[in-house]
């Protein structure tokens, strides 16, 4: 929503999320530039109730569930009847169907609960973090999905080595997850239908995605918050016919820094001098990026996951871990192309192929610049 890392934008952990930027996010530059905006579904978690998300000009708000949940609409309480996801979708398109009979240019943002866990009780009685599908969907087939263990963790970080998510539970959680994504899958594909048949899907730029991966067993863990690439990689598809090729598969290494950019060079917003810069890189023009970047910083709310950043390339990822005064109290580097799971961190075990010191410390140098650049300085 800001195009910034949270080094940059000031929101380090979820409590924060009252010190949003929001004069200088998306939303704000969009209705700043004639667009009418609107989001149904999540914001911030813990962003005021009682505060409308800034620079909206309709908002359906929730802050989690499935069932009969609490939203506010513009502002007023009310209690979202049935299966959120379903209820959110049909916002949505009350949304688009006022814009396009006004003549509008618009902007929607819907990110439902779905896939995220509730507290459930299982029908054995035991208390669960689960994901709640419609009941359509509740005993469809999805296969086994639980990722593969890690029967040895010596080589992690303390944090990582605490947990010991089975691949049973990891089963259970990637089933529910996935049933509950089904409806989320139906209320898109009705919202692009709504635009077919409107005459505007052509000319709206899509880009559907998730907040976060998810790991499903992989070291021992579920939930997000890791370096791990089940954690740090999401789903990205955009569509925008006569400006985005349809089919592609791109290697492209890509951040979430990037959606900002590339929603304003598409509605043809420019930055105001005065602005933050972006970190990011429009997603429309070519781009120069080699290594992705991420960061976390420590948060009591997400099971006291130390702050660690990762710099990452095509072919290796190096990550350093750090303790609550900065400093670095485990090093960890791997090999994508031979160890794609992450299972030999080359800094700990006595590898052959550990890497060479000038490779290591061009990773280390990438790292530092990374892990305090801003603007055009994060592409590298």
């Amino acid at each position: 929503m800001t195009g910034r890392y949270p080094h940059n934008n000031g929101v380090l952990r979820q409590s924060q999320g009252p010190l949003f930027d929001g004069a200088h996010s998306l939303a704000c530059y969009l209705q700043a530039g004639g667009y009418t905006t609107f989001i149904a579904g999540k914001f911030l978690t813990t962003w005021p109730r009682t505060t409308v998300p800034p620079c909206y000009t309709h908002s359906t708000v929730m802050w989690g569930g499935y069932t009969d949940v609490a939203v506010r609409v513009d502002g007023v309480s009310q209690t979202a009847s049935g299966y959120s996801t379903t209820y959110l979708g049909n916002r949505g398109r009350s949304y688009i169907t006022a814009a396009l009979d006004a003549g509008q240019t618009f902007y929607l943002y819907e990110p439902p609960q779905a896939p995220h866990w509730v507290q459930v009780t299982r029908p054995d009685g035991v208390q669960d973090r689960l994901a709640v599908p419609e009941p359509t969907y509740a005993s469809a087939p999805v296969g086994s999905c639980a990722g593969p263990p890690e029967a040895d963790r010596s080589d992690k970080p303390a944090y990582v080595r605490r947990t010991n998510e089975t691949t049973a539970d990891a089963q259970l959680m990637c089933e529910s997850q996935l049933r509950a994504i089904m409806s989320a899958d139906d209320q898109f594909d009705a919202t692009m239908r709504l635009l077919q048949s409107r005459g505007v899907l052509d000319n709206t730029l899509v880009i559907l995605s998730s907040d976060n991966g998810y790991n499903w067993g992989e070291h021992g863990r579920t939930e997000k918050f890791v370096p791990y690439e089940p954690s740090i990689r999401v789903p990205l598809l955009v569509r925008w016919p006569g400006h985005i090729p349809a089919g592609v598969d791109t290697s492209r290494v890509v951040s979430y820094l990037d959606i900002m950019p590339t929603v304003l060079q598409a509605a043809g917003f420019v930055l105001p001098a005065s602005a933050p810069r972006l970190d990011g890189e429009s997603l429309l023009a070519a781009s120069s990026r080699t290594t992705g970047y991420s960061e976390y910083h420590l948060d009591t709310d997400n099971g006291n996951v130390n702050t660690w950043k990762a710099a990452r390339t095509r072919s290796w990822k190096y990550i350093e871990t750090h303790n609550e005064s900065g400093g670095v109290v485990f090093r960890e580097y791997y090999n994508l192309t031979s160890d794609p799971h992450e299972a030999n961190n080359l800094l700990v075990d006595p590898y052959p192929n550990t890497p060479p010191a000038t490779q290591l410390s061009r990773a280390q140098t990438l790292l530092g610049q990374l892990s305090s650049c801003s603007g055009s300085g994060c592409i590298r």
